[in-house]
Formats: C-alpha cells, sequence, structure tokens
C-alpha cells in the first residue's frame, strides 16, 4: 500500500488523530461488517510517506480481495492506497516475518525552492558535498548500536529497555538530477527517528560543518546528544519491505517485473 504521510499522525493506532492504522481498522470494518485490526510492517511516523507498505490482516474467507481493494481506495483517495492484495498462510505477520526495510529520503539541494516538491523533499539551500555524504554513510554498514541516532523509548519500570541494534545492509546516496539528492538505507528493522537522524547528520557533514568521521563518533558514542537535528519527515518514504532473501535485490537494479504484494515496489 502507499500514502501520503501528510495526511495522517504516522501509522501506529493513536487517541483523536487520524493515523494510517486507524483510517484502514475503520474502513475495513465497514465493508467487511467484522471488526478489523491491521499490522503493518513498518510504523512510520507523522508526516513520512510510504510507497510500498506491508499490511497483514485477518479477512472473512469468501472475502473478494478486487472488491475489497477497489472499495478502500474508493473510500480512502487520494491519500492513501492499497496498491495490490493476495491471500497468505494463516500465520503470516506483516512485521514479524520482514527480513528488511528500505527507506529513501530525498533532498532538493538547489537555491531556489521548487513548489512541486516541498511536500516530497526536504529543500537544503547550501551547497552539499556528495562524495563525503558517502564517505559518512560507509560507516553505516554493519550491525551496530544505533542509539544516537533513536529517540529513547518511553520503558515501564519493570521492562528491561530494548536494544537499539540494527543491522544496516544499504545505505548510499545518489545524484538524481535537477539538484535531487537520494539516499537510501536498508535495514533489518528500524527505531523512532533512526533515518532522519542520520539524514540530517549527513546533511551537516555534507555541508563542511562536521567530518565525516563524526558517523562512526556518533555510533561509538551511544549517546543522543553526539548527532545532529532530525532531518523533517516530509523527505521520507517507506520504499519496500522483503520477506525473501535477507539481503533482497540490488535496489540500484530496474525493477522488471509488477506489484508483488510481499515486496511492495
Amino acid at each position: 500500500m502507499a500514502y501520503h504521510g501528510a495526511a495522517f499522525h504516522g501509522f501506529a493506532l493513536s487517541n483523536n488523530v487520524e493515523t494510517v492504522a486507524g483510517r484502514l481498522n475503520e474502513v475495513l470494518s465497514t465493508i467487511t461488517r467484522v471488526p478489523i485490526e491491521v499490522t503493518g510492517a513498518g510504523r512510520t511516523d507523522a508526516g513520512v510517506h510510504a510507497r510500498g507498505q506491508i499490511i497483514s490482516v485477518d479477512l472473512p474467507a469468501k472475502t473478494d480481495l478486487y472488491a475489497i481493494v477497489r472499495s478502500v481506495n474508493g473510500m480512502c483517495a487520494p491519500h492513501l492506497a492499497i496498491r495490490d492484495a493476495e491471500w497468505t498462510t494463516d500465520d503470516f505477520h506483516a512485521r514479524h516475518d520482514a527480513l528488511w526495510r528500505h527507506y529513501k529520503y530525498t533532498v532538493l539541494n538547489t537555491v531556489t525552492p521548487d513548489p512541486f516538491l516541498v511536500e516530497y523533499a526536504w529543500h537544503v539551500r547550501e551547497p552539499l558535498s556528495l562524495p563525503v555524504m558517502r564517505l559518512g554513510s560507509e560507516a553505516l554498514i554493519g550491525a551496530h548500536d544505533f542509539t544516537s541516532f533513536c529517540r529513547a523509548p518511553v520503558i515501564a519500570d519493570d521492562q528491561p529497555a530494548p536494544s537499539m541494534k540494527r543491522r544496516v545492509m544499504t545505505a548510499r546516496w545518489q545524484d538524481t538530477g535537477n539538484g535531487i539528492l537520494e539516499f537510501e538505507i536498508r535495514a533489518n528493522a528500524f527505531c523512532h527517528t533512526m533515518v532522519r537522524s542520520i539524514v540530517g547528520l549527513l546533511v551537516e557533514i555534507g555541508q563542511g560543518k562536521r567530518p565525516a568521521s563524526d558517523v562512526r563518533s556518533a555510533i561509538v558514542a551511544k549517546n543522543r546528544a553526539a548527532t545532529a537535528f532530525v532531518a523533517p519527515p516530509e523527505g521520507l518514504c517507506l520504499w519496500e519491505v522483503g520477506y525473501g532473501d535477507p539481503a533482497g535485490p540490488d535496489p540500484s537494479t530496474p525493477r522488471t517485473d509488477g506489484l508483488v504484494a510481499r515486496s511492495g515496489c
């Protein structure tokens, strides 16, 4: 499924605000006339977009999936759309079965803003050094404790602190032309604000405000104070979720197949 993040206060259910999960639960319950609760592969924050979010949901056995997709898209347009649907095994879980998530972050690096990208990119006026940002990104690859890049979770007194260790498989910048820079990152999982904190630090490095070595230093520090500000949400998009090969296809290789529900895009 895909959605425009600015229309929602994140994916996960939250009281008194419109969320992706809340909207889907309401619409699917209305259509099927039974209580519905969806599960998403990634809990995107408020304002963050998705192109390849995967959801799993229990539906009555005689449900016509084509009719469900058509009805949901009709009731949720234009900010939310189911791109494909298929039946799967009873024990499939969109979140727990996912082996990796792939995000893209878009930066518009031009002096002049672009009104057509204002909702999909972070406009950075100062010139950015792509080679230096690429150098800094290399330190992200591998299994690390990303405490410095994650918002501290609220933990009950009787509960242990969750691990902030994540395994990053891909982290790269590319220039797509016309001043548009894209950062792609793939990992087994992400903690709260992790991608946006990484982008914030790498942009400061690209501006020459910090050395590329600060990425490694921040990882070692395991201290939130070691990183930069959090990049704004509008540039971030959950692009793809994988359930097969842990490494998944090379994101730089063009896809030739059609939509596949379990791999997003």
